[in-house]
């Protein structure tokens, strides 16, 4: 069930690329952080863990909606760092590493609440594909969380865990927010993000 799937938001880069805080920016009235912790409690996910850099902690804490946010001291290391650092605090929630947890950068965000409940339904790691593109939110499950657990912090994920596609529907899984064209983009996207 969603309900013991804990679920961990990366948001610790600085996005020297964008010129601002991916978390912060917004489409639909709300940051893509809100957005993403909002689809997730949505989905039924807890704990929700916000993975930050120490610059935007107070931000976080201000938009986060009970959702637990820690700092990655280190985000320079990569995307597997900060998701230890989420796994971590899951531990520390939990006491125990979960079967399942959900991974999602919060510049990913072309992706819907119910498309969770796909995720969670398989018995291995996986992520969402909607015509033959791949996309976040994934899935991670637990042989595949103690792998990265081991791992150095700037592993590649893919080289880490092998995903499986789950097949969805009515996504934007091919936004990815780096820049100011990607910016553009989403602005232009807006009404997918009016419903959760």
């Amino acid at each position: 069930m969603v309900k013991t799937t804990p679920a961990i938001i990366l948001s610790a880069g600085y996005s020297k690329r964008l010129g601002e805080h991916k978390a912060l920016v917004e489409v639909a009235n709300k940051t893509l952080l809100e957005h993403a912790v909002l689809k997730l409690q949505q989905a039924g996910c807890a704990p929700v863990i916000i993975v930050v850099n120490q610059e935007l902690q107070f931000d976080a804490l201000m938009l986060s909606n009970g959702a637990v946010v820690v700092v990655n001291k280190s985000p320079e290391n990569g995307r597997t760092g900060s998701l230890k650092v989420g796994l971590n605090s899951v531990l520390a929630e939990l006491g125990r590493i979960p079967k399942k947890a959900i991974m999602c950068p919060v510049d990913r965000p072309g992706w819907k609440a119910s498309h969770i409940g796909k995720l969670v339904e398989t018995e291995s790691s996986c992520c969402l594909t909607d015509s033959s593109v791949n996309g976040h939110p994934v899935l991670l499950v637990k042989d595949d969380l103690l792998n990265i657990m081991a791992a150095n912090d700037d592993a590649p994920l893919k080289d880490i865990v092998k995903f499986e596609p789950v097949a969805v529907d009515n996504t934007l899984l091919s936004l990815n927010i780096d820049t100011p064209e990607d910016k553009a983009r989403l602005t232009e996207s807006a009404d997918f993000f009016v419903e959760l």
